[in-house]
């Protein structure tokens, strides 16, 4: 059992580490806040920029030109989708996350185990702590009281883990995962989102999804996809990185969220703030919320291209 959570050494001691560091500084500590955003940032979209190869790879000439403009139209249709539609942004996000999280993690699987996997990923954190997710959905999308939609995502998790939990108990094994850098065993898969589930209940939920996001997902993404595709040199991954990182930073700072700090997410998630933090709540609500659109509109052209690159 122990030798099936090897690979995923990171991920365990990521989990350990936030949960350590929310029971001293507290989850909602603006330190530990900007961390986990930078933490998701930094270690998670090196992945999705090495899109850049695999359009490279798989496009030459003028098709390469036209694949990377309706890349880029992908994300600019998603950012509208957000000002004007925040609901059918936030749900179409989730629904489009799950499904990416199970059909990467668990290539060779069938549907329902990756949907299993990926929905339980989503919604465990509106399961276990509704009162905290629903003010960060509430910060993304600008709208008021998404209490009972966070309800609902928690409760769809339920049947997830219980067919994840029947997976692992009949012990399938999938031959495919065995031979890539992916979740070797059912075993691992069950610990892996017990692990997640404690994590996100002693840490907070954007601490565990940090450390999944940027220590399991992420890292097994790309050493999948650098093994197939080799590419001349990572300058482009960290170059795109930073492009992002460097874009949410100056939105926190320029174009910070319009939200009542009383109703700030920081504040929903501490038992007190002192007026420093409050006065502090709304660049942590900015980053917050700029650093998930800026995962949305990267996921939608980022799955749509791993579906054409499977084909």
């Amino acid at each position: 059992m122990l030798v099936a959570l090897k690979p995923f050494r990171a991920f365990l001691a990521a989990c350990l580490l936030v949960s350590a560091l929310a029971l001293l500084l507290g989850s909602a500590h603006a330190g530990l806040i900007a961390g986990l955003c930078l933490l998701i940032l930094i270690a998670g979209l090196p992945h999705g920029a090495f899109d850049l190869y695999i359009m490279a790879y798989r496009y030459q000439g003028q098709t390469l030109s036209l694949a990377i403009g309706v890349y880029l139209g992908l994300i600019a249709l998603t950012v509208l989708v957000w000002l004007f539609l925040p609901l059918v942004f936030l749900t179409g996000f989730l629904a489009y996350s799950a499904y990416h999280f199970g059909d990467s993690d668990w290539p060779g699987t069938s549907l329902g185990q990756k949907l299993a996997w990926g929905v339980s990923i989503v919604g465990l954190p509106c399961l276990i702590a509704s009162n905290q997710v629903a003010p960060l959905f509430e910060t993304i999308t600008g709208l008021p009281d998404l209490s009972r939609f966070t309800a609902i995502a928690g409760l769809l998790a339920i049947p997830a883990c219980l067919l994840s939990g029947l997976s692992w108990m009949m012990r399938r094994q999938s031959q495919s995962d065995q031979a890539s850098a992916q979740l070797p065993t059912t075993t691992a898969s069950g610990l892996l989102l017990l692990c997640y589930a404690l994590a996100c209940a002693l840490s907070g939920p954007l601490a565990a999804f940090a450390c999944y996001f940027a220590c399991l997902h992420g890292p097994f993404h790309l050493d999948r996809w650098q093994k197939r595709i080799a590419p001349p040199s990572n300058l482009g991954i960290y170059a795109l990185s930073t492009l992002v990182i460097g874009c949410v930073g100056a939105l926190a700072f320029w174009l910070p969220a319009n939200i009542d700090s009383s109703a700030s997410t920081l504040a929903a998630l501490a038992d007190q703030l002192d007026s420093s933090a409050l006065e502090k709540s709304v660049l942590d609500d900015s980053v917050l919320r700029y650093t998930f659109v800026a995962l949305a509109a990267l996921t939608v052209p980022h799955m749509t291209l791993l579906m054409l690159a499977k084909r």
